[in-house]
């Protein structure tokens, strides 16, 4: 009798313990699923955060282009005068001093990828395909603003004189051989011009990740592969602005 009152004893326990046991494991497995769950949305939000901030600086070269074709445009109107300011009537040419005296702070922001590319998130993304790309992307468009700034605004500042009256200042300006010789590099025809490539190159390099952002999965790629289909993407975008450039 006693030895059954032991058996049953010992049976209740190894259930009690079996029962806790599990409820252990459960409790860590659920744990770890929640806890992947909540790292797998944080790392979602902050994909797109870092979309959006690419969207923004696509955005802002663009308005830098738009900027830069005004210049363009102004300084070959200046250019193509001889001088003779007084076939251009008042009100335009003080249009035109406004633009000519007229320089941008190109803005850009970066501040989604630093937290970004600085957190264990991007340790964790198995897709290193969007990891190359983003990286790349980043450093083409800091690349690119300083470029814009050192060989672009930088010297336009260093070339303007400041005059009260369009005539003087343009007059002024003509007489400078720096400023000429900027202005006539920055009036030529675009396709000459190869500065103007980094803004398609830019625009494709953005649309490319962020194409990669709206179908972020655990990819696994054949890099060669997707290498060769990045330059035909790349090429396909740029062949398709310069066109439309040229059509303008």
């Amino acid at each position: 009798m006693k030895k059954i009152k032991n058996s049953r004893m010992w049976k209740g326990f190894f259930i009690n313990m079996l029962g806790v046991i599990i409820a252990i494991i459960l409790t860590f497995g659920v744990n770890s699923l929640w806890e992947k769950h909540e790292e797998n949305k944080r790392t979602k939000e902050m994909l797109i955060l870092v979309r959006n901030e690419l969207v923004a600086n696509k955005e802002y070269f663009k308005n830098h282009e738009r900027e830069l074709m005004k210049d363009r445009y102004v300084y070959k109107k200046i250019l193509d005068s001889n001088s003779n300011f007084a076939e251009i009537d008042e009100d335009t040419l003080k249009v035109y001093l406004s633009q000519a005296i007229s320089w941008s702070d190109f803005q850009l922001t970066t501040f989604a990828w630093q937290i970004f590319q600085n957190s264990e998130m991007i340790q964790k993304i198995t897709d290193k395909e969007l990891v190359i790309r983003l990286t790349a992307c980043y450093f083409l468009i800091e690349k690119g603003r300083e470029v814009m700034m050192n060989e672009y605004w930088d010297k336009k500042k260093n070339t303007k004189t400041f005059e009260l009256e369009p005539v003087p200042f343009f007059e002024t300006l003509l007489k400078n051989k720096e400023a000429v010789y900027f202005y006539t590099i920055w009036s030529m025809d675009l396709n000459n011009n190869t500065f103007w490539n980094i803004f398609p190159l830019v625009y494709a390099f953005i649309d490319y990740t962020v194409m990669l952002l709206d179908k972020h999965g655990d990819y696994r790629y054949d890099m060669d592969e997707k290498d060769n289909e990045f330059e035909s993407f790349l090429n396909a975008k740029i062949d398709s602005f310069i066109n439309a450039r040229i059509q303008e």
